[in-house]
């Protein structure tokens, strides 16, 4: 069964600030039931980026230390 990404105004205005790139989007899907079935797609100029939560080390209780993992993942 696929899995729909609602855009996420918060992350992308974190990774916009954070990459100084305006040509971002970020799409994000949460299981509330299961964090393994989560995932962030970053849409950029020239790619699109698949990032599952359990790719990402974060704080289960901290939503912007999520956001600081994402862009670990993806420009670190």
């Amino acid at each position: 069964m696929p899995s729909y990404a609602n855009h996420s105004l918060e992350a992308t205005q974190f990774l916009q600030q954070k990459t100084g790139s305006t040509q971002l989007d970020c799409y994000t899907y949460i299981d509330p039931e299961n964090t393994e079935k989560s995932f962030f797609v970053v849409k950029t100029s020239n790619k699109v980026i698949h990032v599952s939560f359990s790719e990402i080390e974060y704080n289960p209780l901290d939503y912007r230390s999520l956001l600081e993992g994402l862009y670990q993942v993806i420009y670190e």
